[in-house]
């Protein structure tokens, strides 16, 4: 091993090695005895560091024009630490899109799966878009299926707001003084006046006031559609295999102990499990209760297919028409 540098700063990377140690830890109120592995220090010099370089590994991606995303510092530097790091990087999914149309077509299903979390997790993350006005949310009617809500579409706000005064309070300190100073160095050249706090009348108020309330169509699906979608989901749910049908029973036999029966009948009574191409797919015999257990009960339906599986799959909550149709 070579011996420590003489240098101002040395650099290190711990590197395991073959022995274990024992150690004791507490989980549930319960003393757990193991052995873990030791790690050693391994030394560098500031040049060898300067001189590994990562980009021999593997092909590169030819860089071509058009294939960035650019985003303001001020969003990573700023609003990053108000929305959260998850909350940021939806928004900045969504605004890759958003070239030539401030409204991508991008469902919540495929979005979600393209950042790999839950479309549970995904609505969560648009809430917190949603209440600072990065993005809005309008859900996409098909008038030839009744009640059917076909797609989510999201408004994309593409200039990054400057935060309030309040919001710049809740800034780390650190955080806090690097803001000050950008906006000292941006007012020397442009007419830079923070307001006080967020807007009295949000985004969500304006647009929601702007609408008008009718009932949803008493649209007929057509010949033999109807039909076809009950037909199609009652030969998937009497051909359900064997492990679809134990996962789905002994899931529901846990969640039946989480919530009250009426809940769990109202909610969970005609459900069932299929797993397709690798997905766990939750089918629910109609768009509201679809929504209502993807809001109130996704986690607790993932946690407990993942303990009674012993797999971590995606999960998807759909309607039958959504698969069938």
């Amino acid at each position: 091993m070579k011996q420590h540098s003489s240098e101002m700063v040395t650099y290190f990377r711990y590197v395991a090695t073959a022995e274990k140690v024992p150690r004791k830890r507490t989980r549930d109120e319960q003393t757990i005895e193991d052995h873990v592995r030791i790690n050693k220090k391994v030394y560098f010099t500031a040049n060898e560091v300067a001189a590994f370089s990562l980009e021999g590994f593997g092909k590169s991606l030819i860089a071509r024009s058009g294939n960035k995303t650019i985003i303001e510092n001020y969003m990573l530097d700023y609003w990053q630490p108000i929305l959260g790091f998850q909350a940021t990087m939806v928004y900045i999914n969504y605004h890759r899109m958003c070239i030539n149309n401030d409204m991508p077509f991008r469902s919540i299903d495929n979005m979600a799966e393209n950042m790999g979390i839950s479309r549970q997790t995904l609505s969560k993350y648009l809430d917190v878009l949603e209440s600072y006005g990065f993005v809005m949310r309008f859900w996409a009617e098909n008038k030839k299926k009744t009640g059917m809500n076909d797609a989510t579409r999201v408004k994309v706000r593409a200039s990054i707001p400057l935060l309030s005064e309040d919001l710049v309070a809740q800034l780390p300190d650190s955080i806090r003084e690097s803001h000050n100073e950008y906006i000292l160095r941006l007012s020397e050249s442009y007419d830079i006046e923070l307001e006080e706090s967020l807007p009295d009348v949000s985004p969500t108020t304006v647009i929601e006031n702007q609408g008008f309330e009718r009932k949803p169509h008493s649209l007929v699906i057509g010949s033999g559609i109807k039909e076809h979608i009950e037909r199609k989901s009652k030969e998937a749910k009497s051909s359900r295999t064997v492990e679809e049908t134990r996962l789905w029973e002994e899931s529901c036999s846990f969640i039946k102990t989480k919530i009250t029966l009426p809940s769990f009948q109202t909610w969970f009574g005609e459900t069932y499990l299929l797993i397709r191409e690798g997905k766990i797919i939750i089918v629910a015999t109609h768009d509201v209760v679809r929504d209502w257990l993807d809001r109130n009960y996704m986690d607790l339906i993932s946690y407990t297919v993942t303990q009674y599986s012993g797999l971590e799959r995606p999960i998807l909550m759909k309607t039958a028409d959504q698969i069938f149709s």
